[in-house]
Parts: C-alpha cells; sequence; structure tokens
C-alpha cells in the first residue's frame, strides 16, 4: 500500500556534498518498498558546491515543494566579493608582517590564521554565535513552516514525517508540523547535535544552553531518532535512557549503480583524496611520507600524482607549497559526483582523514563508503579502535593507521607503489564484503522503521 513521507531536507539537489547523497539515495529508492517522499527545501541555498546533474537521480514519481531559503545570498554575495578583493590586495603586497610560529621538532612554520581573519568570517562568525541558532538556516523555518501548511498539506495525503540534519532546523520545521498534525516522526540526526566538537565547543555557555533544550525537545517528540553509527547511538541512549527505545542506527553506504564498471589504467601513480579538508584534519605526515618517499626514488616523483578534490582550510594551504613535494600536487575545487568517482576509480590509493579527536571514533565518513565503491586501496588516517579504522582493517581493504605513524603511512605507499609499478592489479572485492553497506539494503531498513510507524 502506497505511503507518502514528508521528507524535510533543506540540503537537496542543485545543493550537493557529500551530506546530500543520504537523502538523494533514500529517496531514489523509498519508492521500491511503496514509500514516496513528498520533499521540502529550498528554491535557493548557500552552499559551497552545486550539481545540476543530481536532480536526475530523483525518481519523477517525488514530488519536491520549494520554498524561500530566507537567506540574504545577495548581501553575502557582496561581502564575499569584498572579501576577495582584500585576500587580492594581500596577496599582491605579499605581507611579511603576518605572525608565524615556528614549529621547532620539524622547522615547519604555520601561518598564524589571527593574521587572515576575513571581514566575511567576522560578519559571519558573529550572526551565527548570537542570532542564528540552531544553525544559519534557522531563516528558512518561517517560509517552510508556512508553505507546509499553505501548500504541501493541501495538495499531499502524508502518513509520516522525517526530517534530517545538517542543518538541525530541519527538525525544528519537523518538530512544528508534527505538534500540528501528530502524525508519526522519524529523525534522521545522523551524527550528534549536542556535543558536536566541531560546531557545539565554539559557543558560550547560554547558546549552550539553549541547544540542549532543542535537542531535548526533538527526542521528546520523535517517535524514532536515527544515527550513522552505533557509537553515536549508545551515546544518545545514555543521555536520554527514558527514550532509549526511539534510537536507532542506519549508516551511510554506496550506490553500487554509481559504480564505475571500467578500469581506468593511468599512467601516474595516483594518489587521491575527495572532500574538504577541515580544522583537525591535517593532511602534514602524509604529505612528509610523500616527501620522504620523492626524495629517496627519482621514479616515484616521476610517476606520482596526488590529487586533492575539495576545499582546504586555509590553516593547511602552506604545506602543499613545500618545493620538494608541489609538482606531484593537483588541488582543485568540487567536481560533480560522478567525475569524482571516476577518479577514485583511476587511483591507485583513496586517502582518508579523520580528525585526530576521540569523538572522531564514532565517524564513518561518507567518503569511506565511496572509496569502497572504486574497490581500491584505503589509506586511513585516524584514531584507531573507532568504527572507520575497524572497517577498513577488519575487512581488509586497505590500511587505517593513528596520525604520528609515519613509518607505516610511507611503508603503505612504498608498497602499493612497488605493486603499482610492476603491473599488480589493486583492485580489491571491497563491494562483496561490504555488502551491508548497500544503499539499497540501507532504504529497506528504513523502510522498515516506517512500517513500524504506520
Amino acid at each position: 500500500m502506497r505511503k507518502n513521507i514528508l521528507y524535510i531536507a533543506y540540503y537537496f539537489p542543485p545543493l550537493a556534498g557529500s551530506g546530500v547523497q543520504r537523502t538523494l539515495k533514500f529517496i531514489k529508492y523509498l519508492p521500491m518498498y511503496n514509500k514516496y517522499p513528498v520533499v521540502v527545501t529550498v528554491k535557493e541555498g548557500h552552499n559551497f558546491a552545486y550539481d545540476e546533474e543530481m536532480i536526475k537521480e530523483v525518481p519523477d514519481s517525488v514530488k519536491v515543494y520549494r520554498s524561500n531559503s530566507g537567506e540574504s545570498l545577495w548581501l553575502r554575495k557582496q561581502i564575499e566579493n569584498a572579501n576577495k578583493v582584500i585576500l587580492s590586495i594581500k596577496k599582491r603586497r605579499n605581507l611579511k608582517n603576518k605572525n608565524e610560529i615556528i614549529i621547532e621538532n620539524n622547522n615547519k612554520k604555520e601561518k598564524d590564521l589571527t593574521s587572515d581573519i576575513t571581514i566575511k568570517d567576522k560578519i559571519f562568525k558573529y550572526l551565527e554565535y548570537n542570532y542564528y541558532i540552531p544553525d544559519t538556516k534557522v531563516r528558512w523555518y518561517k517560509n517552510a513552516v508556512k508553505d507546509v501548511f499553505g501548500r504541501v498539506l493541501k495538495n499531499e495525503e502524508i502518513d509520516l514525517i522525517f526530517s534530517t540534519s545538517a542543518p538541525y532546523t530541519d527538525h525544528l520545521i519537523a518538530l512544528e508540523i508534527k505538534k500540528k498534525t501528530n502524525k508519526p516522526w522519524v529523525v534522521d540526526l545522523r551524527d550528534p547535535w549536542v556535543g558536536n566538537k566541531f560546531i557545539y565547543d565554539r559557543y558560550d555557555e547560554k547558546r549552550k544552553a539553549k541547544e540542549i533544550e532543542l535537542e531535548a525537545e526533538v527526542i521528546k517528540y520523535a517517535d524514532k531518532v536515527i544515527n550513522v553509527t552505533e557509537d553515536i547511538t549508545n551515546m544518545y541512549i545514555e543521555r536520554y535512557p527514558e527514550y532509549k527505545e526511539k534510537f536507532i542506527t542506519i549508516t551511510n553506504g554506496f550506490d553500487i549503480s554509481d559504480k564505475v564498471e571500467e578500469n581506468i589504467k593511468s599512467k601516474k601513480f595516483i594518489i587521491n583524496y575527495s572532500g574538504i579538508v577541515v580544522d583537525g584534519q591535517s593532511p602534514e605526515i602524509f604529505l612528509k611520507a610523500v616527501e620522504e618517499l620523492i626524495l629517496t626514488n627519482s621514479n616515484f616523483k616521476e610517476d606520482l600524482l596526488v590529487n586533492f578534490t575539495g576545499s582546504i582550510i586555509d590553516k593547511y594551504t602552506y604545506l602543499f607549497e613545500n618545493e620538494n613535494i608541489k609538482d606531484n600536487i593537483k588541488i582543485n575545487g568540487y567536481k560533480p559526483h560522478d567525475i569524482v568517482l571516476k577518479e577514485m576509480k583511476q587511483s591507485s590509493i583513496n586517502l582518508l582523514i579523520l580528525p585526530d579527536t576521540e569523538e572522531s571514533k564514532g565517524i564513518y565518513s561518507g567518503k569511506i563508503f565511496d572509496y569502497i565503491l572504486s574497490e581500491k586501496p584505503i589509506l586511513g588516517i585516524m584514531p584507531l579502535g573507532g568504527v572507520a579504522s575497524e572497517l577498513i582493517n577488519s575487512k581488509k581493504i586497505g590500511i587505517a593507521v593513528e596520525y604520528n605513524d609515519l613509518d607505516a603511512i610511507r611503508n603503505f605507499i612504498e608498497e602499493t607503489y612497488v605493486s603499482w609499478k610492476n603491473g599488480t592489479d589493486l583492485n580489491t572485492s571491497a563491494i562483496s564484503i561490504c555488502n551491508e553497506f548497500d544503499r539499497i539494503n540501507l532504504t529497506k531498513r528504513l523502510s522498515d522503521v516506517f512500517d513500524e510507524l504506520m
């Protein structure tokens, strides 16, 4: 029997990025189980990545309602343009008065970020911390709620509400709809809201208290809450023992239909990194291993291409300016997902770096599943004992090592290079080994959750 799912997601094609993949794949496969999403999203939204091609994956049976995001995109654009002019002037002057921190153990220099804070950063950080709660997308809240009650519910029979984050604003929109309709509500929380070290720790005590209050209300009214790892699920069960039956785990995964079938042979030994590099994901130890191999093996230098696709935080850009390695490194901006998958398949090693924190042990990272789909060896630099390192090492689809293990990183790269040089097929059997992460199987689990509530 057909069931309609009100699917609230700010990040939806053409907005792109790894976070959009979960929404896109659920929506793609839910109709297989007679669950038909009715998507509520934005007409326009601010994001670092856009991909019009992704819209083609949305089934024709899925209805999409778009409302104004409420964001001052014009103002944002003007500020960003002004920021570019200022940065350009700084570069031309080649400012020599920037503070530098001397790292004694290796004599490298790291730029003091206090000298690189931009007008854009200052304005948007001030607004984010003081006015935009729980996040900068809260300006969409009123328009989305108005659209749901003004258009969507008048045109569609809805059986269940589903909201997914980030942003957490999606859940506040769903909360309002839940209170007024009393429809079953599934919250796809994914990662921690309160306690998310990459966001939450930046707030003052007043802001933290508000976040705790909002999260607790969402958990109270939700019928089910989904997390992407068992570690996160267990954390929430401990935090809300009175609601322990609500919490379940559905991981991210790979879509077998995205698999690049042709085995693309490259003339270069390619180490590929796909995705953003944020604070805590320093590539320094990896680049040090690459430098050592370049300095000791002229053939390696001739054959090597290190391909970074995505954005890199300013804090780490100086690492790529090293004279010994810069000719072997190519830094790209965002690319469409299908192109990125081809580059992963063409690579000899796919690199995954997770922040060197205790919290990272509970994170898979969405790109690990695209790497699995490529069936090429994975080099994971991350805290050991976490879900990602266990997946890589236990399934034998690569190697996961600690941040400071320079020897292991260098040895893995060197051994893989020798195999590549000798013509050895580097393809693994990762897809069949990791079948539980197939998006179709994961969507079936989500459908079963819906069936329990309807």
